[in-house]
Formats: C-alpha cells, structure tokens, sequence
C-alpha cells in the first residue's frame, strides 16, 4: 500500500486551530476538513488500495463515486482512510479512463477537501475521428483519431500538419521521424501550447501513409508589423531582417524580434549570422520580446556584415550530452549541472582539449588553491567560483585591414546565489599587441536581487586598436583575483563590422 502525505499532523491541526478555532465541542460536523492528498491514481485493474489522511476539528462524512469505496466512510478528527476502486472494465475490455472527485466535508460548504480519483483506462476506446482542419476547434482534452493529415513543416521536437484546404496548422509533438509532404494517422490528444495555440502534446501510433509534396499558400508578410502582428492561429507567415546568430532583426527599431522554434539543421539558418534572410514558417506565438516562427524555408539575401569572428558554442553539444550538463541562463536554475571542462571528454578528448584545439586559452586566479573553475554548459560556457575567478583568450583572428571598424558582441550573464544576490561581475575586454595592452569596459548588469537569469548583449566598438593574428583579446572580470563570489556565463562571441553603418 502506498501511504500518501503532505503535511505532517501536528501542523495541519495547527492550522485548523488558527483558521476556525478548536474550542468547539467534537461531537458534530467539522467546520474544517483536509486531506493529505489532492490527486491519487490507480491502475485500471488489480489496482491496489490506498491509504490518504482525512483531518478535520470534529465530525465529517465523505461522499465518493460508486466505482470508488472510502473506508472508513466517515469519521472524527484525524482519520487514515483506505481508498479502494474496482476494475475499469466494459464488456470484458478497458473501458476509458475515469476521474471524479472524492468529497470529505463536515458543517459548511468551506469545510470540504477535494481528492481527486482517477483511474487508468483505454482512452482511444470509441474515439472519434476528426480532420485536421476540425482540431482547433475542439475543446482541450478531447480525445482524437486524425485518419489523414499532412506534414508541412518539421522541426526538432514534433511537425505541423494542416488539411488538404490548409482549414488550420497544428503542431503535433512526437519523435516519430517524417517528412514534409507525408500524409500520415494519429491518435491523440487536442490541447495547446505554452503560447496558447492549437497542438496535440500528447501524441500516440503516428503511421506514414503516403509521401508527396505540400502546396503552400502564399505566406502573409509580417515583417512591417512585427510589433502588432498577434493571430489566433498558427498562420503561414514570412518575414525579412538580420540574422545575429540568435534571432532576426526585423529593424533597428522594432520593439520585438523574430526567433525559430526548433528549426531543423538541414534548412542551414545556423550557417547565416550577419546575413539578411527571409523566412518563411508557421507562426509560434508571441514570447515577449519575441515572435516565434516554425520554420519551412529560408532565402539568403546576402551578408549585412563582414564577420570576422563567431562562435556560439553550438560545436560542444556532444561534450554537454555526455555530461548532462545543464542551462542556467535560460532556466534560471543556478543549481544546473556544470560539470568542469576537463571532466567531460568524448572519444577521449576533454571540452577542454577541444576548445584549446580551436585556439582558446584560459585565464584562472584565485585567492586559495589553484584548481579549476571553468565550467560546461549547454551549448555555453561558466566562469568562476567562490575565490577564483576565470577569462577566456580568444583564438588568433586575421583578414581584419588596418582601417577597419570592427565590432565585438557576446551575450553574458552574471550567476545568482542562493540568498538572492546577484554577483558583482564587472567584465572587461583587453586587446593586446605586443606589450601594449587597451581595455574596454563593459557595462555593469545593475540587478537587484533575486533578478531572474537571462542574457545580456554586450557590444563595444574597438576603436583605436589593430588586429592581426598576433593579436590577443581576452575577456574576463576586473575581480582579479577576489575572495568573493564574481561567476559569469558567455555566449555568441562576434567580431564583425557593418556593410551599411
């Protein structure tokens, strides 16, 4: 048996006392009643009984579906009750899964715990069918078969299908490999995503019917209304601006940008930075600053930039894989696993091996011990601990002329402890040639406590200095070296120049 429990009971008393009084006599109905658990599941059939605690400052009764069976059924105080169901069956088969609250509830309509019950089952059993274009319609939870849909568009994590009339695109989220064109089966069920638009999440028995090729409808141009643009459906969209690596620049002053959910490696976006593209994909919805785009093609316009110098990291992924490590940044976890570049190798080399191949160094102080205090994200790099702090050197550039204008860009983060503090990570750029050192500042993040984790774009323009392969030009903190805590995350290193400034 299984014995579920949230609050302990001296506390849970403690709370009926201080809410509704215990200097009532104990022999009617409660005027306060919890039970330890808000949800128990059971198997369909043979399901064991469980055991849940009812408390309550006097006299309660339960009130419970006819497939449910509450033992006892009715008590004093604090009582562990045993919750028993019979089989989820029907004409000798599962029948559909079933849920129905189980009621405890003593004098007043206030003095009532809800236990959830539900029961496993054969949720395709009498399911109905329906066209993909009659999806968005139907209520969340529904539970569907979709005979014949096409796949017009794929992305890393599910694919968007649509009707023969392109009724309505709805993204499905599966791992089973298909192709645009292919007209395939599913059972699932209708929900919708974090950005409130129609999909199927929960997706079951997707089959290949057939291959062929999708006829598109002419995609609607958003990109002069990127900041009002706000559909209810996932609509066939394009757009035009500047790949930075990350996101698209619609304009210098547009409020939001563009970014691509999941896009696929065979369309070759990541190969485009500094580039001016158009794309074309179904509309993800809006993540404030940014509209999201599902994306099933892209027209390079040619570069908006002369790059000199990228690297977002993205290389590191098998290194990340094979030591889990995690992103702090994105999910403002500062607890995320970073394991230190030299303790992740895959076919025997280390992160850090394969970083220093492509030419990096880095820089480690510290006020104790020398140890090692750079640390792998996904796909990104952490800098730092308490009493040590790190840099990194980036990897000799050339090609850069004498008179060029050249501009460096990252995205950094500074790291959050568990008070709440923001460290105090001041960062700076050096550039040197020779013996001759110039420093550039980098703005401060300016975070209260408890500030949520997110990136910050740092660019200055080097002004002032030439760059030739002998150049060095490191980043890294002005603590240095500290006994504090200054720890940092860097990504999307660039140093590029405008065509058009």
């Amino acid at each position: 048996m299984r014995f579920v429990k949230y609050m302990t009971a001296p506390l849970l008393m403690a709370a009926l006392c201080t809410f509704w009084g215990c200097d009532k006599e104990e022999d009617h109905l409660s005027e306060a009643v919890l039970a330890s658990a808000r949800t128990v599941n059971f198997e369909a059939t043979k399901a064991v009984e469980k055991i849940i605690t009812v408390y309550a400052d006097a006299d309660w009764v339960s009130e419970a579906p006819d497939w449910v069976t509450v033992t006892p059924a009715s008590g004093t105080g604090v009582v562990d009750v045993t919750i028993a169901v019979s089989d989820n069956m029907r004409d000798g088969a599962e029948d559909n899964p079933r849920k129905a609250p189980l009621v405890f509830k003593g004098r007043t309509l206030a003095s009532r715990a809800e236990v959830l019950i539900t029961q496993d089952g054969d949720k395709y059993r009498d399911v109905k069918e329906y066209t993909a274009g009659e999806i968005a319609a139907l209520a969340d939870e529904t539970i569907l078969s979709v005979p014949s849909a096409i796949v017009v568009a794929v992305t890393t994590k599910g694919f968007v299908i649509s009707d023969d009339q392109n009724t309505d695109n709805i993204f499905v989220a599966n791992e089973t490999t298909v192709s645009v064109g292919d007209r395939i089966s599913f059972l699932g069920t209708k929900s919708s995503d974090s950005q409130s638009l129609p999909a199927i999440i929960d997706c079951d028995r997707v089959k290949v019917l057939t291959s062929g090729t999708v006829n598109y409808p002419a995609p609607e141009e958003i990109s002069a209304k990127i900041d009002d643009y706000a559909p209810s459906k996932r609509e066939y969209v394009s757009v035009k601006g500047v790949f930075n690596g990350s996101s698209l620049v619609v304009s210098a002053d547009a409020r939001y940008s563009v970014s691509f959910v999941d896009t696929p490696s065979s369309l070759g976006l990541a190969t485009l930075a500094g580039h001016i593209v158009t794309v074309t994909g179904y509309y993800a919805g809006l993540a404030e600053p940014v509209q999201r785009i599902m994306v099933t093609a892209v027209e390079d316009n040619g570069l908006n930039e002369i790059v000199y110098f990228m690297e977002n990291f993205e290389w590191l992924e098998a290194w990340s894989v094979a030591g889990g490590a995690g992103r702090t940044v994105e999910t403002d976890d500062p607890n995320a696993t970073a394991p230190q570049l030299p303790k992740v190798s895959v076919d025997g080399v280390s992160s850090l091996d394969a970083l220093e191949a492509k030419g990096y160094k880095f820089l480690r102080v510290t006020t104790k011990t020398e140890g090692e205090c750079i640390y792998l994200q996904r796909n990104y790099l952490k800098f730092g601990k308490t009493s040590y702090q790190a840099g990194i050197v980036l990897p000799s550039i050339d090609g850069i002329a004498s008179d060029a204008k050249p501009r460096l860009s990252f995205d950094w983060c500074p790291m959050r402890q568990g008070s709440g503090k923001i460290d105090p990570v001041n960062l700076i750029v050096i550039v040197e040639n020779g013996g001759e050192e110039m420093t550039f500042d980098i703005p401060t993040h300016e975070w209260e406590n408890n500030h949520k984790l997110e990136w910050i774009r740092a660019e200055i323009l080097l002004s002032g200095v030439t760059i030739t392969k002998e150049t060095r030009i490191t980043i890294r903190q002005t603590q240095w070296p500290e006994k504090t805590a200054n720890r940092w995350f860097l990504d999307n290193v660039k140093i590029s120049e405008p065509i058009n400034p």
